[in-house]
């Protein structure tokens, strides 16, 4: 019996394990993006991108550096998005600290639990709201299948 168990489980072994060895995982082509978020004049720092292609049910996203440049991702770093019209979503989330620390020998100093709120002070998106919701933003970019040109997305009260 314990022979016939291990043939068994031998066999389930052989077949899992050779189904799945021959297929290739099929997936959409992607196009190097890039670009620059600007907001009133000044480059945006620190800011996640975000491309969302409803037609093919796909996003690709990215980090803006201190120039407000970005490169998109989709399955590799920055391999870029796929083609179609995508609705961009920016958002800058700066959190603050919940209290003021001041040195211990300044007027200002409070004892940590003196007249303190314990409260996290929620954070706050840096650029206007509309950005950061897929519905709101105006921003629409096409990704072509052939040489993108570097992108300029400015951000407007």
């Amino acid at each position: 019996m314990r022979n016939n168990l291990t043939i068994a489980l031998f066999a389930s072994w052989c077949v899992l394990s050779t189904g799945c060895a021959g297929k290739k995982v099929s997936r959409e082509p992607v196009f190097p993006v890039s670009g620059k978020i600007v907001y009133n004049g000044q480059p945006v720092a620190s800011a996640d991108v975000t491309f969302f292609c409803a037609e093919k049910d796909r996003s690709a996203f990215g980090r803006t550096n201190d120039k407000g440049e970005f490169k998109l991702t989709t399955f590799s770093p920055n391999d870029g998005a796929v083609p179609g019209k995508h609705v961009v979503v920016v958002t800058k989330i700066q959190v603050t600290p919940a209290t003021n620390l001041a040195e211990t020998s300044s007027p200002a100093y409070v004892p940590p639990g003196e007249n303190q709120s314990t409260d996290p002070v929620p954070p706050k998106n840096s650029i206007p709201a509309k950005y950061g919701d897929a519905k709101a933003s105006d921003l629409i970019a096409i990704v072509s299948d052939g040489n993108n040109p570097e992108m300029s997305l400015e951000l407007k009260d």
